[in-house]
């Protein structure tokens, strides 16, 4: 299954798909904003759908703004409407667009309704929204061989993933595998996390510059971390653990991942939940190694006997087996994995 957002219809897009003004339009095109699908615009069938094509949508398409347009056929064989479901997405939007959009499609489809539309189609360039370009896409589907059901939900999930990652680099300063780039002062900040000058960090991705950068920089205790945690935000957290185990001296590195809840942006979360796996994968090709890694929602999920059971785990390992697991739930704390 495609990556769920919490986008929903907005009441003036509910609204026009039940009334009988849509069933009579050749077009609506579609924007998300403040995190609803908004109707932006509605247009009329003049002629035949293929006379209508260039008018209706090229209009629709502004270059560097994504969009969905849902595009009405001619009544089919048992005399019913079916739709082209476009979605346009440029190379030059933002990440955060990007990742939005791919990852909302599902939800369009559902509230226009899955039976409805014919075929669907992504376009980066405004050429390819011209009917020229369509036309080229049907004759390259129809070429292929039919799939499955199974086939086209991977498919469909392929090509949700592929637009979430493409264009993520840039040619801003990048750790080691990190899309993201960050500030000049957070690089240095991880050096001196990585030799020992101080023992914790806080990250900040600003979703705007499209950037990580360093949000707290300080030497604390075990028990003071709980008081860094953000009530408001997502933050991700390095806390090098300083501790004695079996009569020695360590130092552990440890990550978490704090986000307090859905009330936080979609936008927001889908970035950090995007950018966590290869941010840790910059820090560990830099050379720094991470003892263990969580999620949590607040500060009241971190302490220092689970920060030391998650740095040594072997600890409680014979009598895990023994110990009925909690019902599953939507909230609480998550192993990163």
């Amino acid at each position: 299954m495609s990556c769920q957002t919490g986008i929903v219809a907005s009441p003036g897009l509910s609204a026009y798909l039940s009334g009988p003004a849509h069933q009579s339009d050749r077009c609506a095109k579609i924007v998300i904003e403040n995190e609803a699908l908004v109707l932006q615009q509605n247009r009329l069938a003049v002629s035949d759908w293929e006379s209508d094509w260039d008018r209706n949508v090229l209009v629709c398409v502004e270059e560097n703004e994504p969009c969905y347009v849902m595009y009405r056929l001619d009544k089919n064989a048992v005399g019913e409407y079916e739709y082209v479901f476009l979605s346009y997405v440029p190379n030059d939007t933002t990440v955060k667009n990007k990742m939005l959009y791919a990852a909302t499609r599902a939800t369009l489809k559902r509230v226009w309704g899955d039976n409805r539309i014919k075929t669907d189609y992504m376009a980066s360039l405004p050429e390819e929204m011209s009917l020229q370009g369509y036309t080229n896409h049907v004759l390259s589907q129809s070429s292929q061989a039919p799939m499955t059901e199974a086939e086209k939900e991977l498919e469909e999930v392929s090509k949700n993933e592929a637009v979430m990652r493409s264009q993520m680099s840039s040619n801003s300063a990048t750790l080691p595998g990190l899309n993201l780039p960050i500030t000049q002062e957070l690089e240095t900040n991880l050096e001196k996390f990585k030799k020992g000058f101080v023992n914790y960090l806080q990250i900040k991705l600003d979703t705007d510059r499209e950037e990580l950068k360093l949000w707290d920089c300080s030497n604390i205790t075990a028990a003071e971390l709980a008081g860094k945690i953000p009530e408001d935000e997502p933050r991700y957290h390095l806390f090098n653990y300083n501790h004695d185990f079996n009569g020695e001296k360590l130092w552990k590195i440890v990550f978490f991942y704090s986000c307090p809840g859905y009330n936080v942006p979609v936008k927001q979360r889908m970035m950090y939940s995007s950018t966590k796996s290869t941010f840790l994968t910059g820090l560990e090709k830099n050379g720094m190694e991470i003892a263990a890694k969580k999620e949590i929602s607040e500060g009241a999920d971190v302490n220092e006997a689970e920060i030391y059971d998650m740095v040594h785990p072997q600890k409680h390992a014979s009598r895990a087996a023994f110990v009925k697991p909690k019902a599953p739930s939507r909230g609480g704390r998550r192993l990163i994995r």
